[in-house]
């Protein structure tokens, strides 16, 4: 029921925002129509104008343009699910976003275009409008869906098949749900031993002897079995038993027995569905798309950043002389050793430095290779510029050209760390690594294993040429905050 609910929000806003914006393109016309005769407002400067001279194709082409860009500003930011989850703030801060891609959207079509005929202060009201009549559209569905959740109507009774971390976290997937109509009835316990009283905020019902009595006892639209394969297909006869009587079944796999571990798809074979795990099939022409995109992206960075590249060379010529590249061996895809350059921010005598110090040489291994930077001896002054400002990851630009690296995939890591992706290792290495992924837009440094784990492996398993160029345009804000940029 997740799904179809979440279509049903999707297609809500989707119509809403339409309804909304079209409202406001024509309100527009009528405010810049008799804007003269507008209290306060008509002391903007304004030149005669008659929405009979418009030239409709003009506005019609614009209209169209700020529709789309709106709309997706507001689906990438919102997803299009519950305007009532989060804050008052959050939701004001969600339409600027959005309207900061109409107005940038429309604003290159007027200037690509040409189109004199366009009043700019029609578009000043039709964006002022649009803004308030979104705004308070998602404030009206706030009311109304935490008013609809609250009736028997809408409310659906869940119940947890599940044991140990698995129903922990499920438990509280569910409990975070509650404003979306799912009210969490308990646990049934699948584990051997004795069940604990209660897991998180949820009561431990009974084992799955007891599934009888609590279906009786309780009201259960809804049933949840969660658990790694093994435990799924222990429990097919249980879930044969709840279809038998009328229950909706969902099967929640997590191979690593929680929220961190790989996520499957629904995927299909010849109208059948299936559950899959793992990297995505093969896709002979999403892959030539991505490697086009690669050398594309990598070969204009290279002509846009040359300038920079060039007086960081300068710089560390005669500001920390030495090389200017450092060259490392990280693990690329198969599991292939290759050269990872950068532009050198450490001391010549990097390693030798905090080798003479044994303490805080333990503690970087303890740390997965990594020290806070104002304890690394090794950082240059100009190299904690380049780190904090990422120009240091320029050079990876060749890697990309050169087939070692893509653009966007998971963070190449030294030989050392694999081990932080086992079991997973194989699949890990199954794709290329990026200069940007999931983790390097989630706080880089900040985001620690097995969390970065994760975020990569997650990656792997639902990449697409879509989510590539969402990475890419998410990159740019997250390296001007220099969020966990050492």
């Amino acid at each position: 029921m997740f799904m179809e609910r979440r279509r049903t929000l999707r297609g809500s806003h989707t119509l809403l925002d339409v309804l909304c914006i079209g409202a406001a393109f024509a309100l527009a016309f009528v405010l810049r129509q008799f804007h003269m005769e507008i209290p306060l407002l008509k002391q903007i400067p304004a030149t005669s104008w008659r929405w009979q001279d418009v030239y409709g194709t003009d506005y019609a082409l614009l209209f169209a343009v700020s529709a789309a860009a709106w709309t997706y500003g507001l689906r990438n930011r919102r997803g299009y699910l519950v305007p009532h989850r989060g804050t008052l703030m959050q939701l004001i801060f969600l339409h600027f976003r959005g309207l900061a891609w109409a107005v940038l959207a429309t604003s290159a079509a007027v200037f690509t275009v040409k189109l004199a005929t366009v009043s700019r202060l029609y578009f000043g009201y039709f964006f002022s409008v649009g803004c308030i009549l979104l705004l308070g559209k998602d404030l009206f569905m706030r009311s109304f869906i935490r008013r609809l959740s609250a009736t028997p109507l809408f409310s659906r009774h869940a119940l947890v098949i599940a044991s140990g971390k698995p129903a922990s976290w499920f438990g509280q997937a569910l409990h975070d749900a509650s404003d979306a109509g799912y009210t969490a009835v308990g646990v049934i316990w699948s584990g051997e031993g004795e069940p604990p009283e209660d897991i998180g905020s949820l009561p431990v019902l009974g084992g799955i002897s007891d599934l009888d009595s609590v279906l009786i006892a309780h009201p259960v639209d809804e049933v949840f079995v969660v658990g790694g394969a093994h435990q799924l297909a222990s429990l097919a006869p249980v879930v044969q038993r709840l279809t038998e009587r009328g229950r909706v079944v969902s099967m929640v796999s997590t191979l690593q027995g929680g929220g961190h571990g790989v996520r499957g798809r629904v995927t299909e074979f010849e109208g059948i569905p299936m559950l899959s795990w793992g990297p995505m099939p093969k896709d002979e022409v999403g892959a030539t798309v991505k490697r086009a995109m690669d050398v594309t992206v990598a070969a204009l960075a290279l002509v846009l950043f040359a300038p920079a590249m060039a007086i960081v060379t300068v710089l560390l010529k005669s500001i920390d002389p030495g090389p200017v590249l450092f060259a490392q061996h990280r693990l690329g895809v198969g599991g292939e050793h290759f050269l990872l350059y950068k532009f050198r921010s450490m001391r010549v005598d990097a390693e030798e430095a905090l080798r003479r110090d044994p303490v805080l040489y333990q503690r970087y291994v303890d740390n997965d290779f990594k020290l806070p930077e104002s304890e690394d001896p090794r950082i240059s002054p100009l190299g904690r510029f380049l780190r904090k400002s990422s120009l240091d990851e320029l050079p990876q630009l060749i890697n990309v050209l050169r087939g070692d690296m893509s653009m966007v995939g998971p963070r190449p890591i030294v030989p050392d760390e694999i081990a932080h992706y086992r079991p997973y290792s194989e699949l890990f290495l199954s794709v290329r690594p990026g200069i940007t992924g999931l983790w390097q837009v989630s706080g880089r440094s900040d985001v620690r294993y097995p969390e970065r784990a994760f975020m990569d492996l997650d990656y792997i398993g639902n990449n697409s040429v879509l989510q590539d160029i969402i990475i890419l345009v998410k990159t740019v804000p997250a390296v001007l905050a220099r969020k966990g940029a050492h």
